[in-house]
């Protein structure tokens, strides 16, 4: 199995997954840092195209305004009979480019890791799988498998469903933690200050917005790009100044309509209720565990 973009967060943390898996992994990356691949105890690919015309799995761990001029390069080079991957966030027109430039016989199948390179395991995590139509027959059953025996929860999905999924799963919900964040910026308010004052809900609210903007900004500027993430995030805003509204014109009973329409909509609000009360449960218990050590 050759990385490309083997040397970075992600793509390091699939080089160990999978060599830990049996897979005889090695890894390539443009700042050719031969270290990290010494590091993980995999090979650095020093001659890339022929890496690539001998592997039996490529994936691509690239940043996803360079993915589609990624494929062009390393595709036409697989041999028939291989895989070729992408763990990007967007899937359209990264599928969209691999089946243009993947040759017959190579197989393909669109990734999506539902995770960052901080996690330890895989176990409780989702991995979407994106398989192309009638060119990933031999290939999808076994990479399922690898992840589902490790715990990991696998979603089979086509293309344009992810990315109408993620415009809000991701783009709207990263959207508006981090304009959250901004907004505190803007009011110059001492997040560390008012955490002596902090309900559990509100910390722990606040320790989201805090690891989404501890992310790297140029990952989470790229999912922005997600085609439908336009229109979600006008809707947002429309309902954010609807709201506004509502509120400054001191229209209660339409606030609180509001909130009882969205709750409707929305479904399962008392198990969500539920499940949040034991993860304040456990935000508690931690936390008090900590002051007592």
């Amino acid at each position: 199995m050759l990385i490309v973009g083997g040397t970075g967060g992600t793509g390091s943390w699939f080089a160990s997954y999978f060599k830990d898996h049996g897979f005889l992994v090695s890894v390539w990356g443009p700042s050719g840092r031969v270290e990290v691949a010494e590091r993980l105890g995999v090979r650095f690919a020093s001659d890339l195209m022929g890496e690539v015309s001998e592997s039996d799995i490529v994936l691509l761990s690239v940043p996803i305004k360079e993915t589609a001029r990624v494929v062009e390069k390393i595709a036409p080079w697989m041999k028939p009979g291989s895989l070729l991957m992408d763990v990007t966030s967007l899937k359209s027109e990264p599928m969209r480019a691999m089946l243009r430039w993947a040759p017959e016989g190579v197989e393909i199948l669109g990734t999506h890791p539902m995770f960052g390179p901080t996690i330890p395991h895989i176990r409780g995590q989702t991995v979407i799988l994106v398989p192309a139509e009638g060119r990933c027959d031999a290939w999808l059953s076994p990479m399922e498998e690898i992840f589902r025996k490790d715990g990991a929860r696998v979603e089979v999905l086509g293309a344009e469903e992810h990315d109408h999924i993620m415009a809000v799963v991701q783009a709207l919900t990263h959207f508006a933690y981090i304009s959250i964040g901004s907004a505190l910026e803007s009011l110059d308010f001492d997040v560390a200050h008012s955490r002596r004052f902090m309900s559990p809900v509100y910390e722990i609210m606040i320790d989201f917005v805090g690891r989404i903007l501890a992310q790297s900004p140029e990952l989470y500027a790229s999912i922005q790009e997600n085609p439908e993430a336009k229109r979600v995030r006008e809707v947002y805003i429309e309902e954010c100044k609807r709201l506004a509204m509502l509120a400054d014109a001191g229209d209660l009973a339409g606030f609180q309509e509001a909130m009882k329409s969205a709750a409707d909509h929305f479904q399962g609000t008392e198990e969500a209720l539920a499940r949040s009360d034991k993860l304040i449960s456990l935000w508690i218990d931690n936390r008090e565990g900590g002051r007592r050590g």
